[in-house]
């Protein structure tokens, strides 16, 4: 009864807090179940590591409380050769970007991408008519003879948080970009080719959920990836007319293709 009242003595914001905390330590939980995988531990010997119990250790990653303190999050980041970081929106004190291992992926395919001949647009606003207007994380655009021919968009994944609907906004976007590549055109002529590639982060967790779900992907992303990779680097190279999906290491030096198939 005492929990139900304090619930009902919440304003709205303070609710809406909650429920980001909450959200919060689910994402601080995958990411802790991670890293143990990744350093091939199991739950009671990260535990241990930590100085927590393995009971804990399992709640952490099951991550449904908000209310962990940020001391026991820090030793269990610690125990795995991490540590947490803390941004603030609207701040200059952070050190780095919060998004800085998204920016960084950004800038492999951009560098990658210069060999083929792309033009590369990232952030590039592709949809204001939208409610909440949709920005690529990078367009590319290929230049022939003054007229855009070809554009990709790529979408660059770090987690999945929801992937059902991550799957119905991409052909949303998809068909923004034919818009957009419309919108554009300088003289009349050929339409110009739209496709696109998801680039996700090889992660224990991703790679098992798309593995898990092989035929999912393999539906959404039919197209070759090594085609893909040969059309960013190859200006010769014809653009694949279907969607693919590419990995891109941990460490983000590397792309490299799916095995869908």
């Amino acid at each position: 009864m005492g929990r139900k009242n304090r619930a009902a003595k919440r304003t709205p914001a303070q609710a809406a807090a909650d429920r980001q905390a909450d959200e919060l330590a689910g994402r601080l939980g995958l990411t802790l179940k991670d890293a143990r995988k990744q350093r091939r531990l199991t739950q009671r010997q990260a535990a241990q590591i930590a100085g927590l119990s393995p009971s804990t250790w399992s709640w952490l990653e099951i991550g449904r409380d908000g209310r962990v303190t940020m001391a026991t999050l820090n030793r269990a980041a610690m125990a795995l050769g991490s540590g947490l970081n803390a941004y603030l929106k609207q701040t200059s004190a952070a050190s780095q970007p919060r998004d800085a291992v998204h920016l960084r992926n950004q800038e492999l395919v951009i560098r990658a991408a210069v060999p083929g001949g792309w033009q590369s647009l990232p952030e590039e606003l592709i949809d204001r008519e939208a409610r909440t207007s949709r920005a690529a994380d990078v367009l590319l655009c290929r230049v022939t003879k003054g007229q855009p021919t070809h554009y990709a968009l790529i979408e660059i994944w770090d987690w999945f948080d929801d992937v059902g609907a991550a799957a119905r906004d991409w052909g949303r976007r998809l068909e923004a970009v034919d818009r957009y590549a419309i919108a554009r055109m300088v003289t009349d002529g050929p339409l110009p080719r739209t496709s696109g590639c998801w680039v996700v982060r090889a992660t224990q967790r991703n790679r098992s959920l798309v593995n898990e779900h092989r035929g999912f992907f393999r539906s959404r992303f039919p197209g070759s990836a090594h085609a893909w990779l040969t059309a960013l680097t190859n200006p010769a190279a014809t653009m694949p007319g279907q969607p693919a999906l590419l990995w891109v290491t941990v460490n983000g030096a590397r792309l490299f293709p799916s095995r869908l198939g």
